[in-house]
């Protein structure tokens, strides 16, 4: 995957020569993620000839189902922002088919599983109302410091469901010092709306970096999703600048490493707006991760690393808030690692459960680790 990604970035560098290379990558669990992004790289540079047909497609087939997948979130969405203007919601809708329409130019080159909206605080409940009278009646659990809440909606064309992330935020709380209200106020209303506005360019930013450190840049999509900004970026690309506000809302090492992760793995990326930090070490992140299942990143190696990020965090209170949250976990997240049941036991109990888990997920792990060290490239 890695060597492909290389090709896509620099069209000079020659695309994987071997079939065995294009199995190995369709064979990858979380393949379909990242298909629909390949797609459209593949096809903006005219070389889907250059790679075997049965890859070509697998990309193709995965991006029409995200193309009928996202026509439909995105119909749920300008529904929702049209009961949202009637009653004078201001409202931020972001990433998911907003980002892939913006800056990869079609709902089918990157697929999406949700609906992100940001609502100012007092306007929460309103907006929880409405979504609930469209028919996104489940609310999923999440943490009470968490920064947004989540409903769910059941989408029988699609045989699943759809999330809407409703925020307030973009952080847990006590882990920043980020000012919502900039967002706001850099945010500009779409064209002949007053109350559907967008992020400016700087913030997307920002926050796409952000998002792919909170999800621990565990998938390639994230990287994709910021190589894609920084092509689109890159007129007006300004690290100075862009690092001075993350240190303003004491988040400058979260995305300084972001960004050195990034540019490690992809230096071809200097060519296009120099990075004025150093590249030569991959930090907290492994590639190896990628290959990892859902259960082993609840393992022991997958909290030493979690421990190492802490490190990301700028103040003492804010890693402890971190480290409280990952060691001691909050009862919805102790709930689905353990399992409801269990979750009821006394809280001391509790963690013995959730420590043997982490302990046999590690070691469950050890096999599939060694068997694909090598086949990560």
């Amino acid at each position: 995957m890695l060597k492909l990604l290389h090709a896509l970035i620099d069209p000079s560098l020659p695309l994987p020569a071997e079939e065995d290379e294009y199995r190995q990558m369709i064979s990858q669990r979380r393949f379909f993620q990242v298909s629909s992004q390949l797609y459209y790289l593949l096809r903006r540079q005219n070389r889907l000839k250059e790679v075997p047909l049965f890859f070509s497609e697998a990309l193709k087939a995965d991006a029409d189902r995200n193309l009928i997948r996202s026509l439909m979130i995105k119909g749920e969405l300008d529904h929702l922002l049209q009961c949202f203007t009637e009653e004078k919601i201001e409202v931020i809708p972001f990433k998911g088919t907003i980002f892939a329409e913006k800056y990869f130019g079609s709902l089918s080159a990157r697929g999406t599983t949700d609906i992100d909206i940001l609502v100012k605080p007092h306007q929460i409940a309103q907006a929880t109302n409405i979504l609930q009278k469209l028919g996104f009646t489940s609310l999923v659990p999440y943490a009470p410091e968490h920064f947004h809440i989540v409903l769910q909606k059941k989408m029988p064309q699609l045989s699943t469901h759809v999330n809407v992330e409703v925020h307030w935020h973009f952080l847990r709380k006590g882990t920043s010092s980020l000012d919502m209200n900039t967002i706001w106020e850099g945010s500009s209303s779409l064209p002949g709306e007053r109350y559907i506005r967008e992020l400016s360019n700087f913030h997307t930013f920002y926050l796409i970096c952000l998002h792919g450190w909170n999800h621990d840049l565990d998938n390639w999509k994230y990287f994709i999703d910021i190589i894609r900004l920084i092509e689109v970026f890159q007129p007006t690309l300004n690290y100075q600048e862009l690092f001075a506000f993350a240190e303003q809302q004491k988040t400058y090492k979260r995305i300084a490493h972001t960004l050195m992760i990034v540019y490690h793995v992809f230096p071809e990326l200097e060519r296009l707006v120099p990075l004025p930090l150093p590249t030569d070490s991959e930090l907290w992140w492994n590639k190896m991760d990628l290959l990892l299942s859902e259960d082993s990143k609840r393992t022991f190696r997958m909290m030493v690393k979690k421990i190492k990020q802490c490190g990301d965090y700028e103040t003492w209170q804010q890693k402890w808030n971190y480290l409280r949250m990952t060691i001691f976990p909050d009862p919805v997240i102790m709930s689905a690692t353990i399992g409801k049941n269990k979750s009821k036991l006394p809280r001391a109990v509790q963690y013995i459960f959730l420590f043997c888990h982490r302990l046999s997920g590690f070691m469950k792990s050890i096999p599939y680790i060694i068997k694909f060290r090598k086949k990560i490239r």
